[in-house]
């Protein structure tokens, strides 16, 4: 199994543009974003999963125009609603019919409910994180193992941390929007290989 880690492109907050907690890209971002689908050039993904949140899906939709295919919402892969960020607790979310009414090229996950909540309940410490995203990873990734499928994962700082400590344990490449982390899982899910791709980024290579 082919397995692309990938953080959102910058966002309006990460730059202090304000936005929210579900804020928007900044304009480097969209660029960033804009650089994927040349990247994956002929690669020939089978499924793109991706975080509900808006900064994410942006970030992953030019990839999805380019290989025609849906993006599907994984609230598992939102971002970590952390204790100190008071503004996650008191935010007014989107419900799953919002999402996807701003949305139209995106679904959720088959497991997921649209008449209930989609964001995870604050608040949230590292180890609760690491739980939904395992649980994201027994529930989709876990079927492509010993495949020769291509599936890109879009997340957040924390998320996507935590995908490529699964796929990888002790991985320490940075977390950089809109990098890209190329992951060879054998039949049992064990790493073989792992790439870091950034020169896509050309000068805006952030973390």
């Amino acid at each position: 199994m082919h397995l692309y880690v990938i953080r959102h492109a910058q966002s309006t907050m990460n730059i202090g543009q304000g936005g929210g907690p579900n804020c928007n890209l900044s304009e480097i971002g969209r660029w960033q974003a804009e650089q994927l689908p040349p990247l994956f050039g002929d690669i020939p993904l089978q499924a793109i999963f991706c975080s509900p949140l808006r900064r994410v899906i942006q970030t992953a939709t030019p990839l999805a125009e380019a290989k025609g295919l849906d993006i599907v919402l994984i609230p598992e892969m939102s971002e970590i609603f952390n204790e100190e960020w008071k503004d996650y607790r008191d935010y007014d979310w989107e419900s799953c019919g919002q999402v996807l009414a701003e949305f139209p090229h995106a679904q959720f996950a088959d497991y997921q409910d649209v008449n209930q909540r989609w964001w995870p309940a604050w608040p949230e410490n590292h180890a609760i994180v690491r739980k939904r995203v395992q649980r994201f990873v027994d529930a989709k990734l876990k079927a492509y193992y010993g495949t020769d499928a291509h599936i890109a994962v879009f997340g957040h700082g924390q998320t996507t941390a935590d995908m490529k400590q699964i796929a990888n344990p002790g991985d320490t490449y940075p977390v950089y929007n809109a990098g890209v982390v190329h992951f060879i899982l054998d039949s049992e899910g064990q790493c073989e290989s792992v790439t870091l791709h950034k020169d896509h980024l050309g000068q805006h290579v952030y973390e």
